[in-house]
Parts: structure tokens; sequence; C-alpha cells
């Protein structure tokens, strides 16, 4: 073989090689993340993202910033009445900012600034972003009529989450990647008791979670007759998950219809066909 050949060949190689680290690195779940020294700034209304457009949070102050809500409807308690920090269109992203003031204190209901987090429909994403005080919700995936939802969340973290940090609402895929999240109630939730119920996917890839109050992930295992999906069932499937805590590191429950509360999924075939760990 002359050299030229055993060149290339030692150079495919050292590509395959560093295509399989890249490939492996991309799944790892990140070491204990903390948030970002950022300047206060208020927000007294939700911040509209327009389709396809990306609001940077870096770019825009030329420095972290932590968005604290001041209005009524934004000081991030448990109200279902709170209203979002960002409004996402569809194929919108945003990036690089902090919600909530983190220095209030250590509890995960203390009203500081974090209102409804971040509202998505269509196609969106949350990029580097830092919830230091989750309000009622992190972040929501919302329908939008005629689009397929998926929401990715990559990077960044979340802190003080009362209730669930992500919540699908729509139908379609929330993913969440190479995230980090510490002293919340869930890591997400698929939607159990939704006016209109879908068969939704959630994908967990590289995350790493100190404590948990209720359990990593919530997916309905099943869909009773109230639902209007009888017969169909949700499905999580979670890569490197790195929890070492108590609580379930996925959940299932039997989805239902408005107004009445889902209960736990007992049913063992249906708990293993919605909570996938590979």
């Amino acid at each position: 073989m002359n050299g030229f050949l055993m060149a290339r060949r030692l150079w495919r190689g050292v590509v395959a090689l560093a295509l399989v680290a890249a490939a492996g690195s991309a799944a790892a779940a990140p070491g204990v993340r903390t948030v970002p020294a950022c300047t206060k700034v208020n927000v007294s209304a939700t911040i509209d993202v327009p389709a396809g457009t990306t609001w940077d949070g870096v770019a825009k102050y030329g420095k972290w910033v932590c968005l604290v809500g001041t209005a009524s409807n934004m000081k991030g308690t448990q109200s279902e009445s709170q209203i979002p920090m960002f409004k996402l269109n569809n194929g919108a992203t945003v990036k690089n900012v902090v919600i909530g003031d983190g220095s209030l204190g250590s509890g995960t209901n203390l009203a500081a600034g974090g209102a409804d987090g971040v509202h998505c429909y269509g196609v969106c994403n949350i990029t580097n972003v830092y919830w230091a005080d989750v309000g009622e919700d992190g972040a929501t995936v919302r329908k939008l009529s005629g689009v397929t939802s998926k929401l990715t969340i990559s990077g960044g973290a979340a802190f003080k989450a009362a209730d669930k940090l992500f919540q699908h609402n729509s139908d379609g895929t929330l993913v969440i990647q190479d995230f980090y999240a510490d002293n919340i109630g869930k890591l997400a939730r698929s939607c159990g008791n939704c006016s209109t119920q879908y068969a939704r996917k959630i994908t967990v890839t590289g995350v790493r979670l100190g404590t948990v109050n209720s359990s990593g992930v919530g997916v309905n295992s099943s869909y009773d007759s109230k639902s209007g999906i009888a017969g169909k069932y949700d499905v999580a499937t979670i890569t490197d998950l790195v929890y070492s805590g108590s609580k379930a590191k996925c959940d299932a429950f039997v989805g239902t219809g408005s107004g009445n509360e889902p209960v736990k999924d007992t049913n063992a075939s249906n708990i293993a066909r919605a909570c996938v760990f590979k």
C-alpha cells in the first residue's frame, strides 16, 4: 500500500473516532450548573417573539440579564392566571437569558417574578436559558392549529419549581437535552386532564437532576374513556438521565378529560411501553 492510501485511511479513522466521541459527548449529562451573574430587568408584560425570529438576551443587552415579572399576574406564584414571560410563535427561539429573581430564598413558591415561564406555539427552541426561580411553570407547549408541536430545550438550568418544570399540553414532542435542574417537583409532565388530549412524546437526553420532590417525568401510559383518545398512550424516551434521588425517574398515569383527576397507572405493561430507558 502506498503512503497516500495509508494516510487517507488513517485520516478516515481519525474522523470516525472524532464523530463517535462527539456523539457520546452530545448525550452526556452535564455537571452541576449555577445561574450566571445577571443584572435585574423588570418586565410588566409578556415578551412576544415573532414567528421565525430569535430573542437573544446577551445580544440585546450586551450582558446576562435576569428578567423579573412585576405585574400581579407575573409574580411567579402557582396561580393558574399567571401569564408567560415569553410567547414564542412558530419557529421562534429564546436564548441566553435568566428568568426570575434567584436571590429571594431557597423555597419553591417565593413569588420571584418568573411568571408562567415560556409558552411555545408550534415549533420553538429554548436555548441556554436559566430559570433562577421557576414560576407557575418553566415552559409550556401549546397547540397551534395546523402545526405539529415541537419544543426543544437545550442547555441551561432551572431551580426552585414548586410543581412541574416543563408542561406538555399540545400534540407532538417535547425535547429536553443537555440540561440541569435542582429543587423541582417534576422535570416534565404530559397533561393529565386537558380538555383536548393527545398521545404525546417526551425525549430526555443528557440531563442531570439534583433534588426532585415528585418524579422525573410524568406521562400518560394509557387514556380512559373521558379523555377522548382511549387506547392511545404517551411515550417518554429517556437516555442518560443522571439522578440519584429516591423519586421515580418516570411516573405513569391514566390520562383523562377536563375536570377529572388523573390517577396512577398500575398496569406494568402500560408503564413499560410509556417509560422507555435507553
